[in-house]
C-alpha cells in the first residue's frame, strides 16, 4: 500500500480524490474479472473452482491501474525499484507486463498475473480517455 500511497497522491493531486476513488474501483473490477477470465479458460479442469491455488483480492489490480496511469502519463519519469535502481518509467512499466504475462503463461504463480493486466488495461483505457483518443 505505500506503493499506493505515492501513486495514488500524485494522481489524486492532479485529477482529484473521486477521480482517484473510480479509478481504484474499475482497477479491482476488472481485474477481478480478468482473473476468473483467465481461471474459466486457462486452468486445468481437473482442478476446479476448489483447486485454484492462486488467491485474488482486486487490491494489486487496484494499485497496478494507479501505477500504470503515473507510468503512461510520464514515461520518462524515473523510479526506484527497491527504492534504489533507477529505471525510466516506460521500462519499468513494460518489465512489469511481461511478468505478469510470464505469471500468466507459467501458470499458478501465488501472483494473479491476470488481474495485474487487468488493472494495467484500466489504466490504458483511462489514459487514452484523457488523451481523447476514445
Amino acid at each position: 500500500m505505500s506503493t499506493f500511497y505515492f501513486f495514488g497522491s500524485d494522481i489524486a493531486g492532479m485529477f482529484g480524490p473521486a477521480f482517484l476513488l473510480k479509478l481504484y474501483v474499475s482497477g479491482a473490477l476488472t481485474g477481478s474479472a480478468f482473473f476468473l477470465a483467465e481461471m474459466a479458460c486457462l486452468a486445468p479442469r481437473e482442478e476446479g473452482f476448489g483447486g485454484w491455488k492462486t488467491p485474488m483480492l482486486g487490491a494489486s489490480a487496484a494499485v497496478r491501474a494507479t501505477v500504470f496511469l503515473e507510468i503512461f502519463l510520464y514515461p520518462k519519469r524515473m523510479l526506484y525499484l527497491h527504492f534504489c535502481i533507477p529505471v525510466p518509467a516506460a521500462i519499468a512499466g513494460a518489465g512489469f507486463i511481461g511478468a505478469d504475462l510470464w505469471r500468466v503463461k507459467k501458470g499458478q504463480s501465488g501472483v494473479a498475473g491476470s488481474a495485474h493486466l487487468g488493472g494495467a488495461f484500466v489504466a490504458a483505457l483511462v489514459w487514452a480517455k484523457l488523451k481523447g483518443w476514445i
